[in-house]
């Protein structure tokens, strides 16, 4: 091989070194760009994973990413909150706000019915009552009870000892009123004696509580 041959096959050995170079480095710089773009990807996906969950159809960000974010233990109570204030408006004890813009007055509680005589179960209570020199005054009322048709009694007990009053019931708007009702002190001996105020009627029956008073 002379010397003009030996140059030629240097260069076109230095030519195809050069270009192998330049191949493996384009191909080195291709996959880093892949890598990173892959990588790149793979974070945001991660990142918007986690700074969107959405529980229960509500979407919390992350507590960790702005600071003003909602946890999603926060976004489950407050939906909790929510759902709950949602029922309660809903309920029969909001009648007065049922959530449509409308006020309604709550529905009236059906009466009871007594099953020894079959009569309503009246709700009596004494309004008031006093002792003094002049014996015992009442007053009551029948409250779930529109009617002019029943009488009002006032018992007064001590031991084995009753004294009453009675009157006739007057209906008002709404409720049945007693009136008021007296025992003289005449019928009345010195001590405690226990208070009781029962309405009769046609469709209903009742009696109060029992309250005590002292005659002196």
């Amino acid at each position: 091989m002379n010397k003009r041959q030996r140059i030629w096959v240097m260069g076109v050995t230095a030519v195809t070194a050069v270009i192998i170079m330049i191949g493996l480095i384009w191909w080195a710089e291709a996959s880093w760009v892949s890598s990173r773009a892959s990588y790149e990807a793979s974070s945001t996906s991660t990142s918007s994973s986690t700074k969107n969950s959405t529980i229960d159809g509500v979407t919390s960000s992350d507590s960790q990413g702005t600071g003003t974010g909602t946890s999603a233990a926060e976004s489950t109570t407050a939906l909790g909150q929510s759902s709950q204030g949602i029922s309660g408006s809903d309920s029969a004890t909001d009648a007065n706000d049922p959530g449509d813009g409308v006020a309604r007055d709550s529905s009236s509680v059906a009466n009871s019915t007594n099953p020894d005589n079959g009569k309503i179960v009246a709700q009596v209570q004494l309004t008031w009552w006093d002792s003094g020199s002049s014996g015992i005054s009442a007053n009551g009322a029948v409250n779930n009870v529109v009617e002019n048709s029943g009488s009002c009694t006032l018992s007064a007990t001590r031991g084995t000892v009753t004294r009453t009053a009675s009157t006739q019931a007057t209906a008002n708007a709404t409720t049945t009123s007693c009136g008021e009702l007296r025992i003289p002190r005449s019928e009345l001996s010195a001590g405690d004696w226990t208070l009781t105020l029962s309405y009769g009627s046609t469709t209903a029956t009742g009696q109060s509580s029992a309250q005590t008073v002292h005659i002196a």
